[in-house]
């Protein structure tokens, strides 16, 4: 009696299918990965977060395997760009130079397409510490005498900031809660105009990067450096924490992607970020701009972002300007 082929066959049909399976999704994977990836980032060309995603390029790319392009999509304080990359496709090849600012204080301001879990987060990429800053003539000599004064006289310190919700005026909200005194913003476009308004004496401090600080010292003096710890490359600046006051405010971006990539994405790319901080030419950038060199991975990088959301809505909300 002859035994029946069908079960065989059968059998051999799923495994034919099972196999074709395999390779489709295995081929589908490595032409993803193999595709271009695009950065976008939230300003115009030649600013500072710019300049630092472009040091990248290489790095990454040399990483990768494959082509990494900058595209930059300025607007609205970063949001346009920010928003862009939380619309775009979850799978690796967006990714956005995302900074403090769009990322954890202007989702508190307005109704935005976007907020704090709409992405994926890939790795920090750079911190510049922050410092407040008075002229060279300045009565004030450290924070004491600046919170001696501004209690003393409510609201006559006059604080130059880029905008409402910018890195500056949350240090400043800060350096008033721990301190109890009230100062008045004056609203300008840069560190530029900030510097012209202290020059003429419009505004009495502003918290610049440290970078633009050192290029200005000649006139310029630091009040505190707000940072944890003081800088190696200028040990003279004396941070808050040494005068009593924890304020840890440093201008910071770092790689995000839309929220939905595979796990193996992001690892990928987390590698690559990392090769490319640690390659020779980002360095010299980072050298040349005077910047420390800064980067957390994927995990910590998520953790410390959801931490700094929560802890600029506290401020923005004790202030009164919470979006309804």
């Amino acid at each position: 009696m002859m035994k029946s082929t069908k079960g065989a066959a059968g059998r051999l049909v799923s495994v034919i299918a099972v196999a074709a399976t395999f390779v489709t999704l295995t081929g589908a994977a490595e032409a993803q990965s193999n595709r271009p990836v695009t950065i976008v980032v939230p300003f115009a060309a030649g600013g500072g977060t710019d300049i630092t995603t472009r040091a990248m390029q290489e790095g990454m790319a040399t990483s990768l395997g494959v082509n990494v392009a900058v595209k930059n999509t300025a607007g609205a304080g970063g949001t346009i760009g920010v928003g862009e990359v939380a619309r775009a496709r979850a799978d690796g090849t967006t990714l956005g130079m995302a900074p403090v600012g769009p990322l954890t204080t202007q989702p508190h301001l307005r109704k935005l397409p976007y907020d704090v879990d709409s992405f994926d987060y890939i790795c920090l990429a750079y911190s510049a510490p922050t410092v407040i800053a008075v002229r060279q003539d300045s009565p004030f000599n450290n924070l004491e005498d600046l919170v001696k004064f501004a209690k003393e006289n409510p609201e006559e310190v006059t604080f130059a900031v880029q905008a409402i919700g910018s890195i500056p005026h949350i240090a400043g909200l800060a350096l008033e809660d721990a301190s109890g005194i009230k100062m008045t913003y004056l609203p300008v476009d840069g560190d530029g105009p900030a510097l012209k308004a202290l020059l003429d004496g419009t505004a009495d401090v502003f918290i610049p990067h440290v970078s633009f600080f050192t290029s200005n010292s000649e006139q310029l003096k630091s009040l505190a450096l707000l940072a944890k710890e003081k800088l190696a490359e200028q040990p003279d600046l004396a941070t808050a924490a040494e005068q009593g006051y924890d304020l840890d405010f440093p201008i910071w971006g770092g790689l995000v992607a839309p929220a939905g990539l595979e796990d193996a994405d992001v690892t990928r790319l987390d590698t690559a970020c990392k090769a490319a901080i640690d390659s020779a030419p980002f360095q010299a950038q980072m050298e040349n701009l005077k910047q420390p060199s800064a980067y957390m991975n994927s995990a910590d990088f998520g953790a410390f972002v959801h931490e700094k959301y929560e802890t600029n809505r506290k401020l923005l909300e004790k202030a009164g300007l919470l979006a309804n």
